[in-house]
């Protein structure tokens, strides 16, 4: 037996305490059959030759290693607490194996394949996650994979050595023991250039390490027990290992290869090893070698080891807190496991959620600081700190914009791509740009480290949002073909508003919100549309801005009359009359909407009379306005539209549908989407109480489809109720309940009060 096997089951025997011991006996073993050959030990063994054999043989050839053998067992007796001369070599191994040592280890360990290595021990107890990942590395393990370098990058404490280890272990033990299904090795040696370690108090420095080639030489030599190599002329060092290696089916690690010093001189020595050789780098930064990338764990697998900490370390901590934790870690186990060895420090959970979030923290100099700082000043940092200003992950065109390298894409192609090799920032399948929140945190403490840089970025990400609003946002007859991209950045534009109001910069609100207002009614999104609407409305005042407070006022009132609630409608009611005073202020158009709004809340208000007097106004401002043929048909719609709805509201549904349809003909001109939906549900209602089933059955089908796929909610809302009541009338009452439900709900989403109270006296009907 070879001392590497002696190393291996005494290293699998150390909880017990009786390595020594163990040890000891070893010795013996291997003085009895000292002229035995491997080869004929295993066999012997296989043929049934146990421990319990040896043992006997021993005591009867040499009475001082029966001796030796006596005080190893009252040894054993001591530290399992068995009694007084109870173990003896015809019980030993069952005594092993009563204390919770794997039954057949002893012999395992002993006929077992000696494979030098010099793998550290695992800082974990059970591996967690990486099945995907550990498959594919194993693949390209395999012998039957034609490349022989293989890296596993991923930002800092993501997880790499420990996935490389623990398939490292794998092999071992299937090489050991002629496993099938996983790649063999007859040597297995790591090299770490790791310059330092985070533990739950500190950051600590490592000492030592293989940061250059020749000390991953000196390793190699060690591991191999081979120190003919260290001790050949520098100049042949590199062929003797290489022949060295070259005689058996090695496996090399090469951790943490960006802190190497002679990095490129070590990948060429890499590169140049045979095939029989496989090389396994781990790197924060990506190199085109079969690429392995590890990013943050799932959702699953994190809480998983949350757990797991939590149970090692004696914490309890619930599934909230748990999630909390992992949201605030980012998935990265490395800051995970720091978190709840802080927590059992005593630190308080809200103390370490903290530090977390803290750019300044260990967490954050650990993974970030050593890759961050040699790229101050130049492009990938500039990209760094713009990229962290967007809540949302911004297409490049943005992020580019941000930045201030719009003239420079050279700059920006080689700033990114390192960004991406040092895994900080990762493209995804959407063709955006995205970083972990950890990330985040730290660029944003890069970016306020630098005040001139986030003045002139926060501008520009400013200017961009507005342009980019001016092009796909507006009125929905214009641009509602292009609102699906308002949607993708609705969570970047919301932080523009919000960092503008906060900045106390009115005109940039005033604009993007006037743009944005009909996107965001029709998607009905924001829900605090109305407390943006009156901080404009006090702002434009103390300005003076009348022209603007009108605007602001229309749409404001536009949600209000929409609630229909009785105080609504009184406050809809005196702001439309201090906004009509002051309607000289603005031009001919906005004095017609403003008509048109007062007309709106007239009919709501029952008061049809005045209503078409307002209807009247607003005709006669849009005739004036003398606009062009499109903008005109824009204008009178609406006059047509609110027509047609009194005209139904007095039961007068022969003349509703003539100018409904009327409407439908105009707005397809334009075309404008929303309202020949609109009429179309209206038309739709209006056979339902003409009792014409099939033609509203067909209306309510074709309207309801291009309602869902345009994603406005309010005329979903809409569908669902004329769907509910046509149930009623013909259908299914279950349907018609079903329905209803669903339209209450989405109006109450909406605000809409009183339709929400209509649809439930429908439903109570049912």
């Amino acid at each position: 037996m070879s001392s590497q096997s002696g190393n291996w089951y005494r290293k699998a025997l150390k909880d017990w305490e009786i390595d020594r011991l163990l040890t000891d006996l070893e010795a013996k073993i291997q003085q009895r059959y000292r002229q035995n050959t491997k080869k004929d030990l295993l066999l012997g063994l296989l043929c049934g030759y146990s421990l319990k054999k040896i043992s006997k043989d021993l005591h009867k050839e040499n009475a001082a290693i029966r001796t030796v053998l006596s005080k190893i067992y009252r040894d054993i007796e001591t530290l399992t607490g068995e009694p007084n001369n109870t173990v003896k070599s015809s019980n030993l191994v069952y005594i092993l194996e009563k204390h919770g040592y794997r039954r057949g280890s002893v012999i395992s360990a002993i006929t077992s394949r000696s494979i030098p290595e010099n793998l550290p021990s695992p800082t974990y107890t059970e591996f967690i996650g990486r099945e995907a990942e550990m498959k594919t590395l194993l693949e390209r393990l395999s012998p039957d994979h034609g490349a022989h370098m293989i890296t596993v990058h991923g930002i800092g404490g993501v997880g790499k050595t420990a996935l490389v280890l623990e398939t490292a272990y794998l092999c071992l033990k299937a090489s050991r023991e002629n496993l099938a299904g996983l790649p063999k090795f007859d040597a297995i040696i790591f090299t770490s250039a790791k310059q330092q370690e985070l533990i739950p108090d500190t950051i600590l420095r490592r000492q030592q390490g293989q940061r250059n080639l020749r000390d991953i030489f000196r390793e190699i030599a060690h591991a191999l027990g081979d120190p003919t190599i260290i001790q050949s002329p520098p100049n042949d060092q590199f062929d003797r290992v290489r022949q060295t290696l070259s005689k058996q089916r090695s496996l090399l690690i090469v951790d943490n290869m960006e802190t190497i010093e002679d990095r490129n001189e070590v990948i060429e020595f890499l590169y140049n090893l045979p095939i029989c050789i496989k090389v396994v780098i781990t790197t924060r930064e990506q190199i085109a070698l079969l690429p392995i990338r590890l990013r943050s764990l799932a959702l699953e697998d994190g809480l998983r080891l949350i757990q797991q900490q939590a149970d090692e370390k004696g914490i309890a901590i619930n599934k909230e807190d748990s999630e909390l934790l992992y949201k605030r870690a980012g998935g990265i186990p490395l800051a995970i496991v720091y978190a709840i060895g802080q927590i059992s420090s005593g630190y308080s959970l809200d103390s370490v959620l903290e530090r977390l979030a803290s750019a300044t923290g260990d967490v954050a100099r650990f993974c970030f600081e050593q890759s961050v700082q040699g790229m101050k000043g130049q492009a990938p940092h500039k990209l760094l700190m713009s990229l962290a200003i967007f809540p949302d992950s911004p297409i490049q065109a943005a992020l580019v914009e941000v930045a201030g390298l719009t003239t420079a894409p050279d700059s920006v192609n080689d700033g990114l791509v390192r960004l991406q090799q040092l895994s900080l920032v990762n493209l995804n399948s959407e063709k955006r740009y995205e970083m972990l929140s950890l990330t985040r945190e730290y660029a944003l403490a890069e970016l306020a480290a630098d005040p001139d840089f986030e003045k002139e970025a926060r501008q520009r990400w400013v200017k961009w949002y507005l342009n980019f609003a001016r092009s796909y946002a507006g009125e929905d007859w214009e641009k509602w073909i292009h609102y699906k991209k308002l949607e993708e950045e609705q969570g970047n534009l919301r932080a523009v508003l919000y960092w503008c109001k906060d900045q106390d910069h009115y005109q940039e609100v005033r604009d993007l919100w006037l743009l944005l207002n009909h996107y965001a009614n029709l998607y009905g999104y924001w829900d605090d549309r109305l407390d943006w609407l009156q901080w404009l409305i006090e702002q434009s005042q103390r300005r003076g801005e009348w022209s603007s407070l009108i605007k602001i006022i229309i749409h404001k009132t536009w949600l209000l009359i929409r609630e229909c609630s009785v105080q609504s409608l009184k406050d809809a009611d005196e702001m439309l009359g201090r906004a009509w005073v002051l309607r000289e202020h603005t031009d001919l158009c906005v004095q017609a909407d403003l008509a048109e709004n007062i007309a709106r809340l007239r009919i709501r208000q029952n008061n049809y009379t005045d209503a078409r007097v307002w209807l009247d106004t607003e005709q006669r401002l849009v005739n004036q306005a003398n606009l062009e043929e499109l903008k005109h048909i824009r204008h009178y719609i609406p006059i047509l539209y609110h027509r047609a709805e009194i005209f139904y509201r007095e039961r007068k549904y022969a003349e509703a549908k003539i100018i409904f349809q009327e409407v439908m003909q105009s707005a397809e001109r334009i075309p404008w989407h929303r309202v020949i939906n609109s009429a179309q549900n209206w038309l739709a209602d209006i056979a339902i109480e003409q009792g014409d089933r099939d033609g509203a059955q067909q209306l309510l089908i074709q309207g309801l489809t291009v309602a869902q796929s345009s994603k406005n909610k309010r005329r979903l809302a809409r569908y669902q109720r004329s769907l509910a009541r046509w149930e009623k009338k013909w259908g299914s009452l279950d349907k018609a309940r079903q329905l209803s439900t669903k339209a209450i709900n989405s109006f109450k989403d909406l605000g809409m009060t009183r339709d929400a109270e209509e649809m439930q006296f429908l439903l109570d009907s049912l």
